[in-house]
């Protein structure tokens, strides 16, 4: 039954902070900033009102001390006319200043007269017994004694001395209220609360319109946020004032929306490739799936009868089978290119590699005047020596396949120290690329002459790989016309930085 109910009155404790929590947290934050800002307004002027207050009344009440001190040096100034202190009349104190209270006690305590008696309508403070004793100990002192008002009012005595052998002969009293002293305070209070009022309306409002004017951009990130959301990713950020907080966080968010933006269009342009892919990848792979199937069925209803009919059916599905496999291997090395695995690279000699190709060249095509131009340089760059030979050997094979039989073809091999690369060229002379076909022969599957590249055996990715491979190396490839006629396909790589065996591939640009 405790447990119970120290449990219940946990829960009812923490109510209510989580219904004050929710409350604060639907507060809007102008709404809360302009709060806090009067809050502490209001602290400041409190605590600077009660400081002052602590220190003026104090002030006060010394001032009206010192001036008790001062006429009870000289009481003349506060009694009537002429009077004398060392003969002093009753008449001397019943026509006092009515500012004071002044009155003559005896030698018990007792007045004798003072300046409220002649006067119709006032009343005296009301005083306690002062014995003779006390009277002589408060000579020359300030102390309180409380008026029928309730009012304090602070007294001063002094002893009356006759010219009959210079013995006291009784004692003045000399009072002073302190009501000036606190109308002097009621007043201040009540200007300081005005000033006060004032100050926390027009803090307030300044408040308020700072808030408003400074988060005035936050409503134009709102509207922009919600048309955005609405599917209009165009839009942007006006930013105003970059150097503040808001314009930096437009600023964050025009950042954001333009990678946004960019990261879709890449998507889009990806998944556009992609489909294009896929479509021409089905496309080229039907064409040779008709023919087996084609040669299938002849060969099922019996219409190839004769042994050579069969004989040339098997040699085109090997042809096309073979054509499938190269089709599938060259979509298998794109897939890897894409997938940006790191290279082996390693430095690799452009000479050497020229001559290697230039020598496999003209075992594979004997009426081929191959030559391989070495740069003086001996330039080497960084790259994976199988993935460049790959390269140099698909460019060839596009050279042989688009020049005439017996025509030259050449590799020349150069060096350039300031860019920091080094190029390798295969040059023929055959037809050479059309200038407006020069950006779209590395895109995939494409062909400037379809029943061509069939027929030759090509499937249109050969170049894709090509610029794949460079670019994976931080290379550049480009065509360009050989003088004279033909197509001079351009490889630019990195140059090896001196001393290093194995360095990472930088880019080009």
């Amino acid at each position: 039954m405790a447990v119970y109910q120290a449990t219940e009155s946990g829960s009812e404790g923490t109510a209510p902070r989580s219904r004050f929590g929710a409350r604060w947290n639907d507060i809007s934050l102008r709404t809360k900033i302009t709060g806090v800002t009067v809050f502490i307004l209001s602290l400041g002027l409190i605590v600077a009102g009660i400081g002052t207050q602590s220190f003026l009344r104090p002030q006060l009440i010394a001032t009206l001390d010192n001036e008790l001190q001062q006429v009870l040096s000289n009481p003349k100034f506060v009694l009537s006319a002429g009077a004398d202190t060392r003969d002093l009349r009753c008449e001397d104190v019943q026509f006092a200043s009515p500012r004071y209270y002044v009155a003559v006690l005896d030698g018990t305590g007792e007045i004798l007269c003072d300046n409220t008696q002649k006067r119709e309508g006032e009343l005296s403070p009301k005083l306690p017994t002062i014995l003779p004793e006390d009277a002589a100990q408060q000579v020359g002192n300030v102390f309180t004694i409380s008026g029928r008002d309730g009012i304090d009012w602070h007294t001063v005595v002094g002893p009356i001395v006759s010219n009959q052998g210079g013995t006291p002969s009784g004692t003045l009293l000399i009072s002073l209220s302190t009501a000036e002293a606190n109308r002097t305070m009621a007043a201040f209070a009540l200007v300081f609360s005005g000033f006060g009022i004032a100050v926390l309306l027009l803090g307030a409002a300044l408040t308020r319109i700072l808030v408003t004017n400074t988060f005035a951009p936050l409503a134009e990130v709102e509207q922009t946020a919600l048309e955005i959301s609405r599917g209009d990713y165009s839009k942007r950020i006006l930013v105003a004032s970059p150097h503040t907080e808001v314009g930096h966080l437009g600023q964050s968010l025009n950042v954001m929306l333009d990678r946004i933006d960019t990261s879709f269009e890449e998507r889009q342009h990806t998944i556009e490739q992609m489909r294009r892919f896929i479509s021409d990848a089905g496309h080229e792979l039907r064409t040779p799936l008709v023919s087996v199937r084609g040669y299938a069925e002849m060969y099922r209803h019996g219409w190839l009868t004769s042994g050579e009919q069969l004989d040339q059916a098997m040699e085109r599905i090997e042809k096309e089978a073979i054509r499938m496999g190269s089709l599938v291997d060259d979509l298998l090395a794109l897939a890897r290119l894409d997938e940006r695995r790191p290279l082996d690279a390693t430095p690799l000699e452009l000479n050497k590699i020229a001559s290697d190709a230039a020598l496999d060249t003209h075992a594979q095509a004997p009426d081929r005047e191959v030559t391989a131009i070495e740069d003086a340089g001996a330039p080497v760059v960084i790259g994976d020596e199988h993935k460049v030979r790959q390269v140099v050997t698909n460019l060839i094979g596009n050279a042989l396949r688009y020049s005439p039989e017996g025509s030259p073809i050449e590799i020349r091999v150069s060096s350039d120290a300031d860019s920091g690369s080094a190029a390798f060229e295969i040059i023929d002379h055959g037809e050479g690329i059309p200038e407006q076909f020069r950006t779209k022969i590395f895109d995939r599957f494409w062909r400037a002459d379809t029943s061509r590249n069939r027929e030759t055996g090509g499937s249109g990715l050969g170049l894709s790989i090509v610029q794949s491979i460079v670019a994976a190396h931080g290379g550049v490839v480009s065509v360009h016309e050989t003088p004279g006629g033909g197509a001079t396909f351009k490889v630019q790589l990195p140059l090896a930085p001196l001393g290093d065996d194995t360095v990472p591939i930088p880019r080009l640009g």
